[in-house]
């Protein structure tokens, strides 16, 4: 991989910096403090990049599928790799992506989801998701969006999540299609989460193409052969 001046990036809205150096993440979040995180890619010797993933307030986190999307992106129309599959290793594992260039499409299988048993006495209605990030879903009736206003700080950092939660409030409109609402630990509210539309999908029990919106747009999701969560959406330079 031939190394790259850095790039300003989002998918749905998720907005970051992608850096190809060695500066510091403290220095480079303390001069961008406007995107959701920063992804540090390096070359990597059995994928074809590694990102790493630092939260707005600095602290790394395991996985980003937004992120995902604007870096495979920016690796295939830059010749960076060859063809249009790139593989992405991340913390929580190695990630295929598909770039359709044509329409800036980017397709990541993420890993396979583990629906955890936590429940909250509280809040019984949180439904778990470790997509490779702790994600928390919770499902209403009522507009996601003012749910998350009076909820989302307060669960983000309840004490039983002792490295926060994102959380994703989630209304469940047609069959296959909900609206969705994130706050997302070390950022706050953010326009989209590609995690947590997975979460989102995996939690509503539904099979085939499913769609989650929020204020950033429309994602889409379904399930491989294999059981992996597969998000698809556009990503765009900023």
């Amino acid at each position: 991989m031939n190394v790259s001046h850095d790039v300003m990036m989002h998918g749905a809205s998720n907005t970051f910096l992608i850096h190809f150096g060695d500066e510091t993440p403290e220095n480079l979040l303390r001069n961008h403090q406007d995107v959701d995180g920063l992804l540090v890619v390096k070359n990597d010797d059995i994928a074809d990049a590694s990102m790493r993933i630092y939260n707005a307030n600095g602290l790394e986190a395991e996985q980003c599928g937004n992120g995902l999307r604007c870096v495979a992106l920016h690796l295939v129309r830059n010749r960076m790799v060859d063809g249009n599959h790139v593989r992405i290793k991340t913390l929580s594992g190695i990630n295929p992506c598909v770039v359709t260039e044509g329409c800036n499409e980017v397709a990541v299988t993420l890993s396979k989801p583990i629906v955890q048993k936590t429940r909250i006495d509280a809040y019984p209605n949180l439904k778990f998701v470790d997509m490779g990030n702790p994600n928390a879903v919770f499902w209403t009736e009522e507009d996601p969006l003012a749910m998350r206003e009076q909820l989302g700080k307060k669960l983000c950092n309840l004490p039983d999540f002792k490295l926060g939660m994102n959380v994703h409030f989630a209304r469940l409109d047609e069959e296959q299609y909900a609206t969705c609402a994130s706050w997302e630990r070390g950022v706050g509210p953010t326009d989209a989460s590609g995690t947590g539309g997975a979460s989102v999908f995996v939690t509503s029990g539904k099979q085939g193409t499913f769609y989650v919106s929020s204020v950033g747009g429309t994602l889409h999701y379904h399930f491989d052969e294999n059981g992996n969560v597969v998000l698809a959406g556009p990503a765009s330079y900023l």
